[in-house]
């Protein structure tokens, strides 16, 4: 009976144990989601660190462009400042130039008047480059003033024009700087009332010093005398 049933199923069973060991295995739902989601998790860690990657060499680039942008700003800084430099200095040139312009212009109409009187300016008792003018007309109670050659003032001096007016004390006419090689040019008025010049000095004062010298005196001269009228030759002949 047995051997009979084993006759009979025996195939049926070899082929159902056949047919089991060739199909797969089948893995439940819960671990198929799992992999599913190490898989998203896999990718979302590549991308982020794609990401990173990214982001760090854009930083490290935006970062170099930001230092060449600020170099390149303060040198066109730096440039701006010395053109601006060259420009102010231009400008004070040419300010000087018209000063210029204009004090010998006014020198020359100055001495084209009829009492037009000249100082001439030297270094009392010694030669020197340094040297000065002064022409001036009470008619037009103005004076023109040109100085070359005045060496730089000590420490808390400033140079200072007076006039002289004989034994009576000197009058101060204006105080002024100089210029490239110690040049100075101005116009300056004639003291009101009746005052009678009789020459010129400049000094290097104290700021103090107003009612007189207290410096030493670098250029002094005395107001050259008056061209003699020329002669009628018709009263001569007379």
């Amino acid at each position: 009976m047995a051997a009979r049933d084993a006759g009979r199923f025996g195939p049926a069973m070899c082929a159902a144990s056949a047919e089991g060991a060739s199909a797969p295995a089948r893995l439940p739902p819960w671990h198929r989601r799992v992999a599913f989601w190490r898989a998203v998790a896999g990718m979302a860690l590549a991308m982020a660190l794609a990401c990173a990657i990214v982001v760090a060499e854009f930083s490290t680039e935006l970062v170099a462009r930001t230092r060449h942008f600020h170099h390149r700003l303060r040198q066109l800084s730096s440039n701006l400042d010395t053109m601006r430099g060259k420009i102010a200095s231009a400008d004070r040139e040419i300010a000087g130039m018209r000063n210029t312009v204009e004090i010998d212009d006014n020198l020359r109409r100055i001495l084209a008047e009829p009492d037009a009187r000249l100082i001439r300016l030297a270094p009392p008792g010694r030669a020197s480059q340094t040297a000065g003018v002064v022409a001036f007309s009470p008619l037009l109670q103005r004076a023109a003033i040109e100085i070359a050659g005045l060496p730089a003032p000590a420490t808390g001096r400033l140079f200072k024009l007076w006039w002289m007016r004989g034994k009576r004390v000197p009058l101060m006419a204006v105080r002024f700087s100089t210029g490239a090689a110690g040049k100075a040019a101005l116009m300056i008025a004639l003291p009101a009332g009746d005052q009678i010049i009789e020459g010129a000095m400049i000094t290097a004062d104290s700021p103090a010093a107003m009612a007189k010298p207290d410096g030493a005196t670098i250029l002094k001269g005395a107001v050259a005398p008056a061209p003699a009228p020329a002669e009628n030759p018709k009263h001569k002949s007379g």
